[in-house]
């Protein structure tokens, strides 16, 4: 699932807390309203009341209480259920929407209970003789309550979506800066570690981060050209001293009498000599390359030569295996290279290819037109890379297989995909399955021409 941008997750988040908000205020709206419109109701039913006794008083006399009649009933209770006892709890008047008393339960506080599946405010009142029981239907409040609701579902999705809105516009001028600093900090490579982020706005937040990133990119510019300085530095002096002891082995292998057992001893240190050589040329070669002084003399080129060139090295290399070595090639192939480098490249894929096949496997080389380029691969029929080593195979001195038998430095991939990279172009892994092995070469784009195969 392809993560949320920073702007997306402002809008969501400020669209949920106003959602969440609105919520949350409707809601207490709500019970603020509820309970005024109860206590207004209770007012209103306790005027009525005092009125009520008030037409009783006055019509009756105070000891001529014992009928009371709708007449006494004003209009206001009227619609209200109304239950009217005497000094001895005995019903005197009753409503007419009232079948059976029930009003009475105790309770002299204004309260709510439900009566026939509906609320009902019910209050008390007295006076000397008698005791009114007043019941008010709620469903007049309830009803404002829906009302209220009904009217928030159109405004809190208008008001979202304003907030959405303003969020994003708000979340993108906020974000902007950012979003100059992701881009000044991309073009910042091994090759261009002397540049910086520019600063052109006050000493904020964000002029605070850009000073601590150039200050960061400043220490990683120096520690990177001192790594690389010692890289150089430490090939050309190793160069030397290498190069005058294989001049004395040599010399020593070209006297006589030296004995055969003495004879391949000094063999095997020239072999452990040419390996130091090859280090420190590969060493030297990714010094340049990481700080972009890997000069490439590219010129028209033959890419199937050089192709064919590196299936007779893996003819040779693979003789003692009895590998079966296998090509898939356009009739012709041409570019602009530097031959030099692509030799290499394809050189330590076919070294690899050798080293780790197994005894009487396949060596499959193939090259073909590739969009706007041309896309070498090279498989064999060695044991496949564990998955989580495979990102790992590039990094410099990683072995996938650390075993003493396999020679190796660790360099050859790294070295074939820093020089693709240089020629606009990528070195992958595509492929690994147990008894099949992949990578692929992607270079520059070739002319147009026709693609036969051919199996050598």
């Amino acid at each position: 699932m392809k993560p949320r941008s920073l702007r997306w997750k402002l809008v969501m988040w400020a669209a949920l807390f106003a959602f969440s908000a609105s919520i949350i205020c409707v809601w207490a709206t709500w019970i603020l309203l509820r309970h005024q419109e109860v206590q207004a109701l209770d007012r209103r039913l306790g005027t009525d009341a005092q009125e009520l006794f008030r037409d009783i008083e006055n019509f009756q006399g105070v000891n001529k209480r014992s009928e009371v009649t709708e007449r006494f009933v004003p209009l206001a209770l009227r619609d209200r259920l109304v239950e009217v006892r005497g000094r001895d709890g005995e019903i005197l008047y009753m409503s007419p929407n009232l079948k059976t008393p029930v009003l009475k339960d105790g309770i002299d506080e204004f309260h709510t209970r439900e009566i026939g599946g509906r609320p009902i405010r019910v209050g008390v009142f007295r006076d000397s003789e008698l005791t009114l029981h007043v019941g008010a239907d709620l469903k007049d409040i309830e009803l404002l309550g829906w009302e209220i609701a009904r009217s928030q579902v159109i405004v809190i999705p208008v008001v979202l979506l304003l907030i959405a809105a303003g969020s994003w516009l708000l979340g993108s001028i906020a974000l902007t800066p950012i979003e100059q600093i992701r881009r000044a900090a991309e073009r910042i490579t091994a090759e261009r570690l002397d540049e910086r982020i520019p600063s052109q706005g006050p000493a904020d937040e964000i002029g605070r981060l850009i000073s601590v990133l150039n200050a960061t990119f400043e220490r990683l510019q120096g520690s990177f050209e001192q790594a690389a300085r010692f890289s150089a530095d430490a090939s050309h002096q190793l160069k030397t001293p290498i190069a005058v002891l294989r001049a004395g082995i040599d010399e020593i292998l070209g006297k006589d009498g030296i004995s055969p057992d003495q004879r391949d001893r000094v063999a095997d240190l020239l072999q452990q000599t040419r390996r130091l050589t090859s280090v420190a040329e590969n060493l030297l070669l990714l010094s340049r390359a990481d700080t972009g002084r890997l000069e490439l003399r590219s010129t028209d080129l033959e890419l199937r030569k050089l192709i064919e060139g590196s299936l007779e090295d893996a003819h040779i290399l693979g003789e003692k295996s009895h590998l079966q070595v296998e090509a898939r090639l356009p009739e012709t192939l041409p570019m602009t290279g530097d031959p030099d480098m692509i030799s290499l490249i394809l050189q330590n894929l076919v070294e690899n290819a050798v080293k780790y096949n197994r005894p009487g496997g396949k060596i499959l080389l193939s090259a073909e037109k590739s969009g706007d380029g041309v896309q070498i691969c090279v498989g064999n029929n060695g044991q496949g890379i564990p998955e989580e080593r495979a990102p790992h195979i590039f990094k410099r001195f990683y072995r996938v297989r650390g075993d003493e038998q396999t020679p190796g430095h660790g360099l050859g991939l790294s070295i074939a995909r820093e020089l693709a990279r240089a020629h606009g172009g990528e070195l992958t892994l595509t492929e690994s399955r147990e008894d099949w092995t992949e990578f692929c070469l992607r270079l520059g784009k070739p002319l147009p021409t026709p693609t036969v195969n051919t199996m050598t």
